[in-house]
């Protein structure tokens, strides 16, 4: 009986101590497999493309970009307020920024490339600015969220009146437009290189006279209303173009003066300039 009993007792210690180790490992199969998962959840957001590490892309403007501050300017007699900080280039694209990245120079004036391209169809214009996004982006010099692209309408002239109210952004009288433009009273009838005037208040040149510049916007008249962020129209025959031109008067190239054109056509007073924003409707 007493043998029994040991015997039993031996039993249930050997029970108790299996029933510990299973415990044990119970406890450290459980802790490894919250940790194992964390850590592969962790590998797997690492490898792949997240929306968090393509928002961590620092913005790089190209060097020519300048910084324009969002804010409001009078269109005849109603406010136009633009909501969001953009950058527009300094300079017309020349023949030669042309030439290297699309291959091809469709200007008139050929021979210096330092001269705006011009004769470019408003297609080739959104082409080019496509061109340098995705240059831009490659090079991990652009967020998602930001584009190269033509100016609206709306932010070319707030951008050439560079805080002024007057007809030119150099003011009102035209005795001294002959340091800020190329127009028709100097230009010996063609285009001259880019810079060779005096900028606008906010450092661009060449935003009165020299090449008309593609706007984005869809022509129509202008609605008798305050504006906020216009875009234009969602649809249109005529695209805007802005500024003068070595082909017209200085009266042309006054700040509020615009044109437009067929966008499937070029003409050798026509040009551009990028602008680098937010993303706009595709139009």
């Amino acid at each position: 009986m007493v043998r029994w009993r040991g015997e039993m007792n031996i039993v249930v210690q050997r029970a108790h101590r299996k029933f510990r180790v299973a415990v044990v490992l119970f406890i450290a199969m459980a802790v490894g497999w919250l940790f194992g998962c964390g850590k592969r959840s962790a590998d797997s957001a690492g490898s792949s493309p997240s929306p968090i590490a393509s928002q961590n892309v620092t913005l790089m403007p190209l060097s020519n970009m300048v910084f324009i501050k969002a804010g409001t300017f009078m269109r005849i007699r109603y406010p136009v307020t633009l909501t969001h900080d953009f950058w527009l280039s300094k300079y017309e694209v020349t023949q030669g920024d042309f030439q290297g990245l699309m291959g091809k120079n469709p200007s008139h004036f050929p021979g210096d490339t330092n001269q705006p391209v011009e004769k470019v169809k408003f297609f080739e214009a959104v082409a080019y600015c496509d061109a340098v996004t995705r240059r831009e982006r490659e090079a991990g010099r652009l967020p998602p969220e930001y584009l190269y692209r033509l100016p609206t309408e709306a932010e070319w002239e707030y951008a050439c009146r560079a805080g002024t109210t007057n007809l030119y952004s150099f003011g009102d009288k035209t005795d001294e437009a002959g340091e800020f433009a190329w127009t028709l009273e100097n230009s010996d009838d063609k285009p001259h290189p880019i810079g060779q005037k005096r900028p606008n208040p906010w450092g661009l040149y060449d935003m009165h006279g020299n090449v008309w510049e593609w706007c984005n916007d869809w022509f129509e008249p202008y609605p008798a209303m305050a504006l906020t962020n216009p875009v234009g129209p969602k649809t249109g025959k005529f695209k805007v173009f802005r500024g003068g031109g070595w082909n017209n008067e200085i009266d042309f190239a006054r700040s509020a003066n615009r044109f437009m054109m067929s966008p499937s056509n070029g003409i050798n007073f026509v040009g551009f300039r990028m602008a680098l924003g937010l993303g706009l409707p595709r139009r």
